[in-house]
């Protein structure tokens, strides 16, 4: 029998590989760019961040205090993981391998 542990470490796994094939629209390259968002980053917003629906076509995940702090649990201190606290991405329910913004939760 697994341990929920191992079945969330599992989901995200499944997730980020599903992320990987991820296509970015265009406004949404061109926010991860303004906004200093690292397209790099995507996967690990999509596997570790909190998920919402928007109600309008569209899944939110953002990272929380608590999904920053899994994720360097998981990976290890760094900048980089630490600056996302608070960013979100935005992907299309009924496609979620597009990704339709990228932003900071202010």
């Amino acid at each position: 029998m697994h341990s929920n542990r191992h079945r969330a470490q599992t989901n995200r796994r499944n997730s980020s590989e599903s992320v990987c094939r991820s296509q970015l629209t265009r406004h949404a390259s061109l926010r991860s760019q303004q906004r200093a968002i690292p397209k790099a980053c995507i996967p690990l917003i999509r596997a570790y961040g909190k998920r919402y629906y928007d109600g309008r076509g569209g899944i939110t995940y953002l990272m929380t205090y608590g999904a920053v702090d899994t994720l360097i649990r998981a990976l290890g201190r760094n900048e980089v993981i630490e600056r996302l606290e608070g960013v979100y991405i935005v992907v299309d329910a009924d496609e979620e391998q597009k990704v339709i913004t990228v932003g900071h939760c202010w």
